[in-house]
């Protein structure tokens, strides 16, 4: 049975605690420390803060994950699954670098793809090209600054659960080897993810919230059969704005999620 630490990151773009920022603070108040807990022990919290308070825009954004990245490693270190509780995707960056460089793979969870690239996308948005950047594809220097020296490798991708692709992303993903298993497709799933644990010695799960907000007819099942099937390094579970969650409808989706990290029995 994994035994989980918490890390939490309430960052948009740099800005603590604004927008999806605010998203860790609420779901430490609904408990998550207790559904990852072990033995009857709730998981451990560590706060990110940066370095620099005075660092602005993607100087920011660069200072929060080096801090993440160092908070990763040592959890890792102490043979914990770092839980990576955060406002935005980009942390996925930090994460990664601070699994080190063994033989890394992604599982990414995610409505959207994340696969633009400055040419490719429609929105500008920093967010959407996250992914992107961990593969190798763009932002090499953003992830260099942050310690990921070294891309993952597409042959160990998975991106699945999307169904709100951009153009540039889809014609991206067709002509890569990222495992793809879109949302209403994801019968072969288990067979991709059987490869993936053959050719990796541990995997980053990417959890976007907004996955949960589509037609995934059994998310809880899905991070399950990960859990099963691939060696965890660590967990991102990004997105969440409660601003936009006034009923907190989208948290209840949310929750059965972090809980089925935990296997059914020790």
């Amino acid at each position: 049975m994994n035994s989980y630490s918490i890390i939490e990151v309430p960052y948009h773009l740099g800005l603590q605690d604004v927008s999806v920022g605010k998203g860790p603070a609420i779901l430490l108040g609904a408990g998550i420390d207790h559904l990852l807990s072990r033995r009857g022990m709730p998981a451990t919290v560590n706060h990110v803060r940066p370095r620099d308070l005075r660092s602005q825009g993607m100087d920011a954004v660069v200072d929060i994950n080096r801090m993440l990245r160092y908070v990763v490693k040592e959890a890792s270190e102490q043979e914990t699954v770092p839980v990576v509780v955060a406002g935005n995707c980009n942390s996925a960056i930090g994460a990664l670098a601070g699994l080190g460089e063994q033989r890394l793979g992604i599982v990414w969870l995610d409505r959207h793809g994340d696969l633009n690239t400055p040419e490719t996308t429609i929105s500008g948005a920093f967010e959407g090209m996250v992914l992107a950047a961990a593969l190798g594809f763009c932002h090499k220097e953003f992830c260099e600054r942050i310690g990921l020296l070294e891309p993952v490798s597409e042959q160990n991708t998975i991106l699945a659960g999307f169904w709100d692709l951009d153009p540039g992303e889809k014609a991206r993903l067709e002509n890569s080897w990222i495992s793809a298993h879109p949302a209403d497709s994801l019968a072969l799933l288990p067979v991709a993810l059987n490869q993936l644990a053959n050719n990796v010695d541990a995997v980053y799960l990417h959890i976007d919230t907004d996955f949960l907000t589509g037609n995934i007819e059994d998310p809880v099942g899905l991070v399950r059969l990960v859990l099963e099937s691939v060696p965890l390094g660590a967990v991102g579970i990004t997105n969440y704005n409660p601003d936009l969650d006034t009923d907190r409808n989208w948290l209840k989706e949310i929750l059965p999620v972090v809980q089925a990290l935990q296997p059914r029995a020790e």
